[in-house]
């Protein structure tokens, strides 16, 4: 009896495993016909809406020998130009870069952007607000040069070595020059102190009502051009610089001087231009998501360390923001979108931006050198401040 009792038991306990086993098989096939089915409609959702990128790999490839020219007679600078752009009748299929067509991805995206992207308060409604502002610095004086400068809230040392190199020319050879930090807010209550001090003292700092990130340069640029357009609207030409470069101001005086002789430096965003570049996914700190920026390309930008424009581009830029997307990355947004709206033309002349490491070549000229060293830094004006204009090579 008792035995019988045990067998019908094991027997009880393996037809139980059988159906656990069976029915985890079930529950395994479901799952990877759902996982199959998830694959396909991402697939199809891909082909459906990305269809247009196909062979676009290498459309903004040409011959970049330019940059590495060693002719002794200055080239033309690289133009991008495009045709007249309007949000009313939309963006033209092909754009000219040096008689090279473009069809940038960019059009879809501006074009097809629904009005719930448009609604940013800062970005699109323009609701900035001045923490700490410096509104009478341009009051009352012919402005030929404003020079904006982007630093994080705690680089106090930067702003001063600013102040102290290229920050300390306010006057060449009859033209008045200004400068501002542009900052945002910060948690830290010792820091913004320090700011607080700092502004009464230099009464160049303006502080916007946005977080102080690496994310919100966008909103940092945005409310740079919305203080120039209302407190600084009559300086000629405006200068936005990061923090980790230096301003050869002889020269640049002397370029915009030749400029504004010949009356060619209206309509003009002078910068360093990136022809072929992709949005980096993961690894990078300059990551954006497929949400963010779902095509494989960016089109022709000019990269954010520092732009050189007259004041009807920033007018014109300044108005676009309302019709352009949030992107992140302020070098695609403020030196690539805005521009193309505008119908703003871009151009890369030689001798913009050198790069500068300890073996700093003192005869070399440009117009802004960048290095994040301090000590170079100095080093890099010391020797702008003792050469004549004559002393060194473009």
């Amino acid at each position: 009896m008792f035995t019988n009792v045990n067998v019908r038991i094991y027997q009880t306990l393996q037809v139980s495993h059988v159906n656990a086993m069976r029915m985890k098989t079930k529950q395994t096939i479901i799952l990877a016909i759902v996982c199959a089915l998830s694959l396909l409609t991402f697939k199809l959702y891909c082909n459906t809406n990305f269809v247009f990128m196909k062979d676009t790999q290498h459309r903004y490839m040409k011959d970049l020998s330019f940059y590495n020219s060693e002719d002794k007679e200055t080239p033309e600078p690289e133009r991008i130009v495009h045709k007249t752009i309007t949000k009313a009748t939309g963006i033209n299929n092909k754009t000219v870069f040096k008689e090279m067509n473009i069809s940038t991805e960019f059009e879809y995206f501006y074009l097809n952007v629904s009005q719930e992207r448009l609604n940013d308060a800062l970005l699109h409604k323009h609701q900035y607000r001045t923490l700490l502002n410096n509104d009478l610095k341009c009051i009352g004086k012919n402005v030929f040069l404003l020079v904006f400068v982007h630093v994080a809230c705690h680089k106090i040392l930067r702003r001063h070595l600013i102040r102290s190199t290229y920050g300390s020319i306010s006057e060449f050879e009859d033209h008045h020059i200004e400068y501002i930090f542009v900052l945002g807010q910060t948690s830290n209550i010792t820091v913004q102190r320090e700011i607080n001090d700092e502004s009464r003292k230099y009464k160049d700092i303006v502080q916007g009502n946005f977080v102080d990130s690496y994310r919100n340069l966008t909103y940092k640029l945005v409310f740079s051009m919305f203080w120039v357009n209302s407190y600084c609207s009559r300086a000629k030409y405006v200068i936005k610089v990061d923090d980790d470069l230096i301003i050869n101001i002889p020269f640049v005086m002397s370029h915009l001087q030749q400029k504004a002789k010949n009356n060619v430096f209206t309509n003009v965003l002078e910068c360093i231009t990136q022809l072929v570049s992709e949005p980096l996914r993961k690894g990078y700190k300059t990551n954006i998501s497929i949400l963010e920026y779902p095509f494989q390309t960016f089109p022709p930008y000019c990269s954010g360390a520092s732009s050189i424009m007259s004041m009807d581009v920033i007018r014109k830029m300044y108005d676009a923001t309302k019709q352009v997307p949030f992107i992140w990355i302020e070098d695609v947004y403020g030196g690539g979108f805005l521009p193309w709206v505008s119908n703003i033309e871009m151009q890369s002349p030689r001798c913009f931006l050198e790069k500068v490491g300890d073996k700093y070549n003192d005869i070399s000229c440009s117009l802004v050198y960048l290095t994040d060293s301090m000590r170079i830094q100095r080093i890099v004006w010391e020797t702008i401040s003792n050469r004549t204009k004559f002393q060194c090579k473009c």
